[in-house]
């Protein structure tokens, strides 16, 4: 862990069950007069809640111009620049509202930059390549799980090139957040159980990196407790609001973690899958974090001793048999929630293994975050035979 370090943080929050109901009189007290509204498809058709809230911002401002965002696949740049000039095309923007998965998030993000920001999108990946501020714009997360209403990150898929780039850095981040677990009550509890795995993806794989610090360590104790606790209720109690609001709040802090420390093996190893396989992110993380935390645990990193302490207290027990324990807590946890054990629903088998192999061979940078060595050649094809038949 870091003892010299640069932490980043630069996002409003308003937090708690139903808080959306105000955001019409929210915005009008920001002095917006023109809205554009991104909803993902799927919470405009399914969520009564969106019903309720839709007219409530109209009735606050002017105009709202709504866009409803495709949900059944990952977003490109190439419908990045569609969306763009749209939005371009508007005489005034005073500000977006999104309201949707992690995906329509980031693309609410990337949005508000390229308004006021010209050329493809194509052009602003990698880090701190937006120049000019961008619109100011809300993020209202509709699963708890990708955290991107916090981070300085938007992912989206170059089909030429067939991997997933971000568009990073300053510029990048929502300007306010709204966390109301009223918006996840809607999801199926496939996407909740997926977006809940990317989020303890997210807080395990902070806490591990080599670039972790006191600050983000801090965020992932306070993260992975609420998430290992309220995890389960997606199964057990489905309709439990104040668990939906914690798993909100424990994404968030993991997410905030994630971006000022790094990932780490099961997040590298879930893009090329997610790109060529069309593996659920969420998911795909989700099958091998277990698997990952076994792997250093095996060979000596046992930190996640303070993780167990945290859930399941043993203060006789010594560090190695803490960090068994954890890791045996992650596969029950991952076993709860019905995460697959194999890749083969989506076509990964050992008989494609070589080529998925030469899929992860360069995320070598990324395998180097974890804290105990990680070989792309041969530590990688041993852990996707593992998930493979």
């Amino acid at each position: 862990m870091r003892d010299k370090f640069f932490f980043q943080l630069d996002n409003r929050l308003h937090y708690g069950v139903g808080w959306s109901r105000e955001l019409g009189d929210f915005v009008k007290s920001l002095g917006w007069r023109r809205v554009v509204l991104l909803v993902d498809e799927g919470v405009a058709a399914h969520s009564p809640y969106y019903s309720e809230v839709r007219p409530l911002l109209a009735a606050a401002v002017e105009d709202v111009v709504e866009f409803r965002l495709r949900g059944n696949e990952e977003p490109s740049y190439d419908y990045l620049d569609e969306l763009a000039g749209k939005i371009r095309a508007l005489a005034t923007v005073d500000g977006i509202v999104a309201i949707g998965g992690g995906s329509a998030l980031d693309t609410a993000k990337a949005l508000a930059c390229l308004r006021t920001n010209p050329g493809p999108a194509l052009g602003y990946r990698g880090f701190d390549n937006v120049k000019t501020p961008p619109v100011p714009s809300i993020c209202i997360p509709s699963t708890a799980g990708t955290g991107s209403e916090v981070t300085i990150n938007a992912v989206f898929t170059d089909k030429t090139e067939g991997r997933k780039l971000g568009i990073n850095g300053r510029y990048l981040n929502a300007t306010y957040a709204v966390l109301d677990a009223e918006w996840t009550m809607s999801a199926p509890a496939s996407v909740a159980i997926s977006s809940g795995m990317d989020a303890l993806v997210h807080t395990l794989e902070s806490f591990m990196t080599g670039n972790a610090n006191p600050l983000t360590r801090a965020l992932n104790r306070e993260a992975f407790r609420l998430l290992y606790t309220n995890l389960p209720s997606l199964v057990d109690a489905p309709n439990d609001k104040n668990a939906r609001q914690a798993l909100l709040l424990g994404s968030y802090l993991a997410a905030a973690g994630l971006f000022n420390s790094g990932s780490g093996i099961a997040g590298a190893l879930s893009y090329p899958i997610g790109v060529h396989f069309k593996v659920p992110h969420g998911i795909a993380g989700g099958i091998f974090i277990a698997s990952v935390v076994d792997f250093n645990v095996e060979r000596g990193w046992h930190d996640y001793a303070e993780l167990l302490d945290i859930v399941e207290p043993h203060p006789d027990w010594s560090a190695e048999r803490k960090a068994k324990r954890f890791a045996e807590l992650m596969h029950a946890l991952a076993d709860k929630l019905g995460v697959p054990k194999t890749l083969e629903k989506w076509g990964i088998t050992r008989a494609n293994l070589d080529h998925v192999v030469t899929l992860v061979a360069p995320l070598q940078a990324a395998f180097n975050q974890n804290p105990v060595p990680f070989a792309a050649d041969t530590d990688a094809r041993a852990m996707l035979a593992r998930h493979t038949n």
